[in-house]
């Protein structure tokens, strides 16, 4: 990863904007895990309404890709939410909705 290049998961759940940077230790932390320690619902029809994703970076193409569950697209405000977390101000970002399909 680049010197300031940050990435982790992040999260939004009513009204409120969660982000996690990974650091050496949590690296292969997922989501279901990260909210079971924060307190936010870990299954079932409360997890699934969350809208939650990750940054991570991509070193080949120096551009952050920014993916997500939850929705089609994704509102500006969780958006900007997740830029101003992880400070990607300075690099393209490229969206990857997730959809159902593709996990198959």
């Amino acid at each position: 990863m680049q010197g300031s290049a940050k990435q982790g998961l992040w999260a939004y759940y009513r009204g409120i904007f969660y982000s996690m940077p990974f650091d050496e230790h949590n690296q292969n932390l997922d989501h279901v895990s990260w909210f079971d320690e924060i307190g936010l619902p870990h299954y079932g029809p409360g997890f699934d309404r969350i809208v939650r994703g990750r940054l991570i970076w991509h070193q080949n193409y120096q551009q952050y890709v920014l993916s997500w569950y939850s929705l089609p697209m994704l509102p500006n405000r969780i958006y900007r939410a997740v830029v101003k977390a992880f400070g990607a101000h300075q690099h393209p970002i490229v969206e990857k909705p997730i959809v159902t399909e593709w996990v198959r």
